[in-house]
Parts: structure tokens; C-alpha cells; sequence
């Protein structure tokens, strides 16, 4: 920063100059700080402009990051929540799933059962039939015995 070498140089002023003796007052060139201390109010306000330019910068920049951080938060957080969807969706339709294949088992059970109880009942109607008709043989040929 030249504001900083321009207060060096005073400094420098300052310690080179002559000193009055038995006191810790110096003698300087009056012009020679004063024509330093002008030059330090001509650099300030581009330096004062700078610095305030940075810090606006910097707020700016901060701002920026931040208001990106957020939207990064947000687009993270509806991934997320998309993905629990999609997984209690899996979960539901696996559970629908096993529902299904639980409900066709019992139904091709029944229908199993409904058969074998149908062909049962077949058997034992053909088996009744065929008792009849054994006891119709069987009265036929005592009757051909008996004449």
C-alpha cells in the first residue's frame, strides 16, 4: 500500500531528525511532512475506495456462496426425499406383491381342494351307480338261478 510507505517515510522524517538536547524533542522539516501528509490525503481515498471495493467484493462473493450453498441444501434434500419415495413405493408394491401371490395360492389351493372334493363326490356317485347296477346284476342272476 503506498499509504503505508508514505507513513514510513514520516516515521523516517521523524527518527533521522536532529534532536534538541537534554529533551525527546526533535527538529523537522516542516514542508518536507507536510508535502508527505498531502500526499498521504491524495492516495487515502483510492485506497479507502479499494478497500471499500474489496469488502463489498468479499460481502458479494459471500452472498453468493451462500445463497448457492442453499440451493445446493435444497436440491439435496429433494433427492432425498424423492429417494425415501421411491423406496417406500418399492416397499409398497413388494408388500402388494406378496399380497397377490399370497392371495393366488389360496385361491389355487381352494380351487384345488374344490376339485379333489368334486372328484370325490364324482367317485362316490359313480361308486353308488355301480353298487346299484352290481345289485341289479346280482338280483338278475338269482332270478336266472331260480328258474
Amino acid at each position: 500500500m503506498d499509504v503505508l510507505n508514505l507513513l514510513e517515510k514520516i516515521e523516517d522524517i521523524v527518527e533521522d531528525a536532529s534532536k534538541f538536547p537534554l529533551s525527546n524533542k526533535v527538529m523537522i522539516d516542516k514542508e518536507e511532512v507536510l508535502e508527505v501528509i498531502n500526499e498521504i490525503r491524495l492516495k487515502l481515498p483510492d485506497e479507502i475506495n479499494r478497500a471499500s471495493w474489496v469488502a463489498k467484493e468479499r460481502q458479494r462473493i459471500l452472498t453468493e456462496a451462500q445463497s448457492e450453498a442453499e440451493e445446493l441444501i435444497e436440491k439435496v434434500k429433494e433427492q432425498q426425499k424423492m429417494y425415501i419415495e421411491e423406496s417406500e413405493i418399492a416397499k409398497q408394491a413388494k408388500l402388494y406383491a406378496k399380497q397377490i401371490v399370497e392371495e393366488a395360492e389360496q385361491k389355487a389351493n381352494d380351487m384345488k381342494l374344490g376339485a379333489y372334493s368334486y372328484s370325490d363326490d364324482i367317485l362316490s356317485k359313480l361308486q353308488d351307480k355301480i353298487k346299484d347296477i352290481n345289485n341289479i346284476i346280482e338280483d338278475n342272476r338269482d332270478m336266472l338261478k331260480k328258474m
